[in-house]
Parts: C-alpha cells; sequence; structure tokens
C-alpha cells in the first residue's frame, strides 16, 4: 500500500495500525471508525482500504482479534464485534 508521500504499509504494520485506531476509538466512545478517519490517520486514500478489505491476509488476522467491516449509513467502518451485540441486555432498577 503505497503511502502520500510515497513509502508503503507492509500488511503487519496496517493490521496493527487499524487495530490500535479501532480498539482506541472503541475504547474511547464505543462507535465504529470510518474508513476516511482511518485513511486520514495513515496518510492514505479510502480507496486504499477498500483495496485491502478485499485481500484475505490483511482481513483474516483482523476478524481473528474481531474487528470487522460493515456499511454505515452507506459508508465501510471498521468496527469492534463483541458479543454484547447480540445479547439482550436487561436490567431491573
Amino acid at each position: 500500500m503505497k503511502l502520500k508521500n510515497g513509502s508503503y504499509y507492509s500488511r503487519e504494520d496496517f493490521v496493527r495500525n487499524v487495530t490500535i485506531i479501532t480498539l482506541g476509538k472503541y475504547a474511547y466512545n464505543g462507535l465504529p471508525v470510518s474508513f476516511a478517519e482511518v485513511a486520514a490517520y495513515l496518510n492514505i486514500s479510502t480507496n486504499a482500504l477498500r483495496l485491502r478489505k478485499l485481500d484475505e491476509n490483511v482481513m483474516k488476522p483482523l476478524e481473528h482479534a474481531g474487528i470487522k467491516v460493515k456499511l454505515i449509513n452507506g459508508k465501510n467502518h471498521f468496527y469492534l464485534d463483541t458479543e454484547e451485540d447480540n445479547v439482550q441486555v436487561i436490567v431491573n432498577e
């Protein structure tokens, strides 16, 4: 993946950075992070992210860490697939 300054990210660096960004935003406010936010942080284009999404050697480690991609309001987002998302919580007062 070529950066705007001419250097490249390896697959390992890319996975590491996306993991840090996704987990950090989830820890901060519990929200997914858009491709545009990740692209801005990594200084790459959103098209480069879309191409990486197609790379099985990139997505397998991310999915193993619980990070997946979903479409929200027509835009791709990385999100943390937590067990809480699949469970209805009932709070008794």
